[in-house]
């Protein structure tokens, strides 16, 4: 199934951190969101992609110890297993009859 299922409920997540100002938390949880967004958007991907991109994406980060995670890494780290959730509900979703 296309990843583009994932757009509305990424979009409700950018909706709801509107209100979180101008934080490094907040800005690092939108950069994500975006990015997984942009991912979600293409054509030819689909929910494994994304999962794929997130995975991936989360694995580059986790090489900084978590004592030395700056508040903006944080934020990027809660977008991406945000979007990771998101999949999950919808693979849910699916299976049910």
């Amino acid at each position: 199934m296309l990843a583009m299922e994932l757009i509305p409920a990424i979009r409700a997540r950018l909706a709801r951190l509107d209100g979180d100002g101008k934080s490094a938390l907040a800005s690092g949880r939108r950069a994500a969101l975006w990015r997984a967004q942009q991912q979600a958007a293409r054509i030819s991907n689909n929910l494994e992609d994304v999962r794929r991109y997130c995975l991936e994406s989360l694995s580059r980060h986790s090489v900084l110890e978590s004592e030395h995670e700056n508040d903006y890494l944080r934020g990027y780290r809660e977008g991406l297993q945000a979007v990771l959730k998101e999949i999950r509900a919808i693979e849910t979703r699916r299976r049910r009859p």
